[in-house]
């Protein structure tokens, strides 16, 4: 997983290897991975909305340079050679 912006400087890195254990893995399951992680408290509360704890509001997800609202949102499955990024979406006024 590929990490930009305040996302990762909250991880404390550009990318991250995730050992999915799901036996047919989507782009939801490699989110849950991520943000229950010890170590990345601080990117789960970035990344997450409070209320539905969906990362969309937050990020613009990308699977292998695809973004996932053009496939099947947070349900995109995942093989082993995707690469998935999170970019932040800025917010402001």
């Amino acid at each position: 997983m590929k990490l930009y912006g305040v996302f990762r400087t909250a991880a404390k890195s550009a990318s991250i290897q995730l050992d999915l254990q799901s036996a047919a893995p989507v782009v939801r399951t490699a989110i849950d991975a991520l943000v229950s992680h010890a170590d990345y408290q601080d990117l789960a509360y970035l990344l997450l909305s409070d209320q539905s704890r969906d990362p969309r509001p937050n990020a613009l997800i990308m699977v292998s340079g695809r973004e996932i609202s053009t496939m099947n949102g947070l349900q995109t499955p995942l093989v082993e050679s995707d690469e998935v990024l999170l970019l932040p979406i800025a917010h402001g006024g």
